[in-house]
């Protein structure tokens, strides 16, 4: 899995993966167009597509209905490092399911790729490659 992040103009950046594009720029309260996402707001996209996504192909494959499924999911800010602190999720579906496969649906959408992620701190490798923009 790989994606393709590369600046466009000043603070304007294009995410590219499998001929797909999506713009992460600055708010407009920010001096930016305010027509693309935020890097956090991504990142809690993610998380929150990721459970949706994963608790239907479960409940897909186990015969229960789940429909009508829509999340919130938020985001604090934390200070000293800037970070997002903590997140809250709520997330509300239409279901047959019974009390016990509420619960494993529950279990299941936390255990998505991004969510196990997040709570199991990944080794990230970052190799700076500066290029000089002054003549030899």
């Amino acid at each position: 899995m790989q994606v393709k992040v590369e600046q466009i103009d000043g603070r304007r950046i294009a995410i590219r993966t499998r001929g797909l594009e999506l713009i992460v720029d600055d708010r407009i309260e920010d001096g930016g167009p305010g027509d693309g996402f935020r890097p956090a707001e991504l990142l809690l996209g993610s998380l929150g597509a990721c459970m949706i996504g994963t608790m239907i192909t479960f409940a897909r494959n186990q015969g229960i209905e789940v429909t009508n499924i829509s999340m919130d999911v938020d985001g604090t800010t934390y200070e000293h490092p800037e970070r997002i602190g903590e997140i809250h999720i709520v997330m509300d579906l239409d279901t047959d399911a019974d009390d016990r496969r509420l619960r494993t649906l529950e279990r299941v959408a936390g255990a998505c790729k991004i969510h196990k992620t997040l709570t199991r701190e990944p080794e990230i490798h970052f190799d700076f490659r500066p290029r000089s923009t002054t003549e030899a």
